[in-house]
């Protein structure tokens, strides 16, 4: 008899579900491994926690159509960078915020905070808009293989980011800078913060506070970019620069 082939998808599982050598998925997750993978018992299956654990599981049981995985195997920190990012990034509209989650989980950002600048015009992002950016962050994870879900916040100034963030290189991506990231110099050590203005860019005071702060301006090129590609692409190269 054939083996079961095991889904080429990662399942989310929650960190309080997992006790001992057992994991049991939500409902979701549950449905999307027994209906549409049609797993049956003894299928192999890979689940991530979002705080740094994966977990090579056979499906034990799935009663009353709820998995329940029999743990073989775990690992700590799969496809994570060995560096943190704390990406800031100027509050945009719905949809770049979720192109800014989309594509800044799967390039190694561990934080995203959106951040309600002067020319943001709207306030800092409710739970609710959180909870659906988080949403959007885990099936990033899942896709991506990576073990650690990011913080999604929204700060309501841009003293409120700053003083969230940790010690280590900081970097602001300005148009009129003429200065690139090296890591050469070894520079890329610590918790790193990246920022990026909202549409319309940081105003003259907000760029004032954050150099202030510690970040050094950063071109990304000649090309006025979106707030959403100039926050993927300074993240980007970073990343680069890491690996």
């Amino acid at each position: 008899m054939p083996k079961p082939r095991r889904p080429d998808t990662i399942f989310w599982v929650a960190p309080d579900a997992i006790r001992g050598d057992r994991l049991t998925l939500d409902r979701e997750e549950s449905h999307h491994l027994l209906h549409v993978h049609r797993a049956a018992p003894g299928t192999p299956f890979v689940a991530v926690d979002g705080v740094g654990g994966t977990y090579e599981c056979l499906l034990e049981s799935s009663d009353r159509r709820v998995a329940v995985g029999a743990i073989e195997r775990r690992s700590s920190g799969q496809g994570e960078l060995s560096v943190p990012i704390t990406l800031l990034v100027g509050l945009p509209g719905a949809g770049p915020a979720e192109t800014v989650v989309a594509h800044a989980v799967p390039l190694g950002a561990l934080a995203i905070d959106f951040v309600a600048c002067d020319r943001a015009g709207r306030q800092a992002l409710e739970s609710s808009r959180l909870e659906r950016l988080s949403r959007v962050a885990v099936s990033a994870l899942k896709q991506l293989r990576r073990s650690r879900l990011p913080a999604i916040r929204s700060s309501a100034s841009l003293e409120a980011a700053i003083a969230l963030l940790g010690d280590g290189p900081r970097y602001v991506a300005d148009p009129g800078s003429q200065s690139r990231i090296k890591s050469a110099s070894g520079e890329l050590q610590g918790s790193i913060s990246l920022a990026v203005g909202p549409p319309g860019g940081f105003t003259d005071e907000e760029g004032g506070r954050l150099l202030e702060a510690g970040f050094r301006p950063i071109s990304l090129g000649g090309s006025r970019l979106t707030t959403e590609t100039a926050a993927i692409a300074l993240l980007a190269v970073v990343r680069n620069q890491l690996e």
